[in-house]
């Protein structure tokens, strides 16, 4: 399925759970998601506003494959590291960068930046589709 989204998180758990200066979120309608085999285990945590959120994992690797949390409802977060196809996308936007790498802040300096995350998503996902036509 085509993508939602995509951006860049420079959350300090984003950098964590991929060992990078910031992790990819590519969102997808729930429905389009479709796990081909094994089973995920599932790590309960909340973000910054206090809303849980649901990270499902390998049980096997401990990889990341998707985020999903109740204020998204219908939208699977899927980690960009998990997708085969993940250089055919560019991110449209970094969020969480007053987090940012100090040394990637002039890397990203001409793109869109948040200094935490939008209040919705809704132009970005706009600018997005209209990007991938």
């Amino acid at each position: 399925a085509q993508p939602l989204v995509a951006n860049c998180c420079h959350r300090p758990d984003c950098q964590q759970q991929t060992s990078r200066a910031f992790g990819i979120s590519v969102w997808f309608s729930e429905d389009a998601f479709k796990l081909t085999s094994g089973a995920l285990s599932i790590w309960k945590t909340r973000g910054e506003s206090g809303t849980e959120k649901l990270c499902f994992f390998c049980p096997d690797c401990g990889s990341r494959i998707y985020h999903a949390s109740s204020d998204e409802e219908g939208i699977l977060s899927v980690k960009g590291g998990s997708l085969d196809e993940i250089h055919t996308l560019s991110p449209i936007a970094h969020i969480w960068t007053r987090s940012a790498q100090p040394w990637i802040l002039q890397l990203i300096a001409e793109d869109v930046c948040y200094e935490t995350e939008p209040q919705n998503f809704d132009h970005l996902v706009a600018q997005f589709q209209e990007s991938i036509g």
